[in-house]
């Protein structure tokens, strides 16, 4: 039975030095201390006229004097008002030293006295606003194409300039021209999309673009490459002289839409006796005509011996 009664004497105790320790701390609340504390800070200038380049500092330590209520609701967070400071001119202002930051902060202050700053200087990176519009301009070296598959269109984009603001440090380097590159890879479709204009520069999210995309078109098609044997047709070519070849391979690349659209007769290659190299007695052939869709045409012979008759 004695066992209870022991129990319920170490819980009152308990009990007292928890209401012993909860009084004292209460009441050491309403005392002066002097500690350092942290205060959020609030710079105040025109964000339409300005832009800071480096994040602003985001509070200031100091020592003050104040009630411990205070203080351990500047601790916790629990509704403390940033300082506000003020920048008529703030692109001009690069850094606020400790010993002038009491006057801009003494008066706001108001459940604490100041005794010193402990923050040693708040650097400041401020730059003016500036606008400057830009020309656009798509890398058609960046177009990836599936293989076999070729641009066959112009490259339309609208719109073809664009604005951008920010700040003038910036702004005032960027080129004339602002190049945007294509994302998509392997596109083997007539091409329509929405791209970003994107600036290369390491303080780039500072920048604002407007329009900030640019709408692309342009058409593609599958290739193919084919070959036929297509006629020479002699030239000025005299009684006693001949060659002996009456037609030569071409190799050519063609929309696979038109591949049966394309025959021998299609290519005119010319061999003008007049053209011939005296040394060797050779002529070069010339192609003459070639189907206007087709591309990268090849003659397989470079040079064709004229034969001579006694």
């Amino acid at each position: 039975m004695a066992k209870p009664e022991r129990a319920n004497r170490f819980r009152v105790i308990a009990l007292c030095v928890i209401a012993a320790t909860t009084f004292w701390f209460l009441n050491s609340l309403n005392e002066n201390y002097s500690a350092t504390v942290r205060f959020p800070l609030e710079f105040i200038y025109d964000p339409d006229k300005y832009i800071a380049v480096e994040n602003l500092p985001a509070d200031i330590q100091l020592n003050v004097n104040g009630l411990g209520w205070n203080l351990l609701r500047n601790n916790l967070g629990i509704k403390v008002t940033p300082i506000r400071i003020p920048l008529e001119n703030p692109s001009e202002i690069k850094k606020i030293s400790g010993a002038a930051v009491p006057g801009y902060i003494a008066d706001q202050l108001n459940d604490f006295d100041l005794n010193f700053v402990i923050t040693d200087t708040l650097a400041i990176n401020i730059d003016r606003r500036m606008n400057k519009l830009c020309f656009v301009k798509i890398d058609s070296n960046s177009i990836s194409l599936e293989e076999n598959y070729r641009v066959t269109s112009p490259l339309n984009f609208l719109p073809d300039t664009t604005r951008i603001s920010g700040p003038s440090s910036i702004i005032e380097l960027l080129p004339d021209t602002v190049t945007v590159v294509i994302p998509q890879e392997e596109i083997d479709e007539n091409y329509n999309e929405i791209v970003p204009i994107t600036i290369e520069h390491p303080k780039a999210q500072l920048l604002k673009r407007n329009p900030p995309t640019v709408n692309i078109t342009f058409d593609v098609e599958e290739f193919i490459t084919s070959k036929v044997f297509a006629p020479l047709i002699p030239l000025n070519l005299p009684a006693n002289a001949d060659i002996n070849i009456a037609a030569l391979e071409v190799s050519y690349v063609v929309p696979s839409d038109q591949r049966d659209a394309v025959a021998a007769e299609s290519f005119e290659i010319l061999l003008d006796f007049e053209a011939m190299d005296p040394v060797d007695s050779t002529i070069i052939p010339e192609l003459a005509m070639a189907p206007p869709y087709v591309q990268d045409v090849v003659l397989d012979t470079m040079k064709i011996k004229v034969i001579f008759n006694e």
